[in-house]
């Protein structure tokens, strides 16, 4: 095998989190895969790495000396990344931005044509917030929209900061001439007979329906799998099936989208991005002006 940046980037979350369940957990990895992967750079190094012990783990003396120069490695490569970062933001002016689905994407997208107007954007979707993150990681893009539960965020890898954008309660989306349109809002219990939309993403929105659905007594009767960006009104207008989404957002003519009451998360929305990059200082104002936007947003449409 031959040794790679992401081995010493391994090494290190190893021993920062001194405890090899802990480190393959912010690493994504099951804690059988990271042992069998720190006993190949074992035999690449020649030896012991760290000394386990029933509280953890700390490096052996062999262990120390290649986190040493892991760590003058990683931090010049970091330096070379941001140094690029700062050239193209000299240079072209641009900003790369990654996101999943999220409802307040066109408002940081004016944000930023209002704040930097001769700053031309890019942008990279994918469906999983861990592929986005990987972007970032990995130096692919500059500033990732992040939509999640709030029960279900994953640790962030070493490296990234957040900031937050704002919380919204989840919303069933369903026709409106359903009976419970007239509601100003559902409780999940009300649901057991409908016919659902599952959302067909890489990071478990299938199985997730169906423990959202389990506390109320019930499994969803699914008549549809769907893609994220799949057509979920057209659906929904022409069959009456129900969809879970994200929080707030205008209802399409003919539908009507309703609070959901009973359910313990809601859609959190975030700015990550990696500490220390040239667009650092300006990610907690891009997340102020998007959460006013969205403010304003809301209010307005409550006064129609």
């Amino acid at each position: 095998m031959q040794l790679e940046l992401h081995h010493l980037r391994t090494l290190r979350t190893v021993a920062a989190a001194g405890s090899l369940n802990r480190a393959a957990a912010r690493l994504r990895l099951s804690q059988p895969a990271l042992s069998r992967q720190l006993r190949r750079l074992e035999d690449l190094f020649g030896g012991a790495l760290f000394d386990r012990h029933h509280d953890g783990v700390r490096p052996t003396p062999l262990g120390r000396v290649v986190l040493h120069h892991a760590a003058e490695i990683l931090d010049e490569c970091a330096a070379i990344q941001d140094d690029l970062a700062r050239h193209r933001e000299r240079q072209t002016g641009v900003i790369r931005l990654g996101w999943t689905s999220s409802c307040v994407a066109d408002l940081l997208l004016a944000v930023l044509s209002r704040r930097f107007p001769d700053t031309r954007v890019e942008v990279l979707i994918n469906d999983s917030a861990r592929v986005v993150t990987d972007w970032l990681v990995n130096g692919e893009i500059d500033v990732a929209l992040l939509n999640e539960a709030t029960n279900a965020q994953a640790a962030r890898p070493d490296g990234l900061a957040a900031e937050h954008v704002l919380d919204e309660r989840p919303r069933l989306l369903l026709r409106a001439d359903h009976p419970l349109a007239r509601r100003p809002a559902v409780g999940m219990a009300e649901l057991r007979d409908e016919r659902w939309i599952a959302i067909a993403g890489p990071d478990g929105c299938i199985a997730a329906l169906h423990r959202w659905c389990h506390p109320f007594g019930f499994a969803p009767v699914i008549g549809h799998h769907l893609p994220l960006h799949g057509p979920h009104e057209e659906v929904v207008r022409h069959d009456g099936s129900v969809l879970l989404t994200q929080g707030w957002r205008p209802a399409a003519p003919g539908l009507a989208r309703r609070p959901v009451t009973g359910l313990p998360w809601g859609s959190r929305h975030s700015l990550v991005y990696r500490d220390g990059c040239a667009w650092t200082k300006h990610v907690p104002v891009f997340a102020r002006m998007v959460r006013e936007a969205h403010r304003a947003r809301v209010d307005a449409c409550a006064l129609l």
